[in-house]
């Protein structure tokens, strides 16, 4: 018996325990923010409060600020604040579809498929990471020198 088999589940089980997993996640953001102003509360300095709980003194200090604002509301991530795809994830099936049927090599070309198909705008940074996440790897071009003589890679193999 494999461990999968242990629990009985489903991918709307699945898709539940991502979603309290998330929930809790954040809760628990939170609470380091919390402990991090506790600390301060006590009179503890920024530099060692941060260094207690890894995180630069420049954090701390936007948790602070973050906390005179509005208290409780500013602690918590903002809705729609990263993590938030602009595409659902049926888009993402088709746009990996068309990138083989197309044969794109490219981010920019992908980047025009998914404004030509949906009229969504991404960076070319997150082009990259989408294309990762669908399973594509991502090599840098290198350049080619018109000056190169003709046996350069025998020459550079000698070396």
């Amino acid at each position: 018996m494999s461990a999968k088999d242990l629990i009985k589940s489903d991918e709307t089980t699945i898709g539940e325990i991502q979603k309290k997993i998330k929930k809790l996640e954040q809760d628990t953001k939170v609470l380091i923010k919390l402990y991090f102003l506790l600390d301060i509360l006590h009179d503890v300095p920024v530099k060692k409060a941060s260094d207690k709980l890894g995180i630069t003194p420049q954090t701390g200090y936007n948790w602070i600020k973050e906390w005179n604002n509005n208290k409780f509301d500013d602690l918590a991530r903002k809705k729609g604040s990263k993590g938030q795809s602009k595409l659902k994830e049926w888009q993402f099936v088709v746009v990996d579809s068309e990138i083989q049927e197309r044969k794109l090599k490219t981010s920019k070309e992908v980047r025009a498929l998914i404004k030509e198909l949906f009229d969504v705008e991404y960076s070319i940074r997150q082009i990259e990471r989408i294309m990762k996440k669908l399973g594509y790897s991502y090599t840098k071009p290198y350049q080619i020198y018109t000056k190169m003589p003709e046996n350069a890679k025998e020459e550079l193999k000698k070396t």
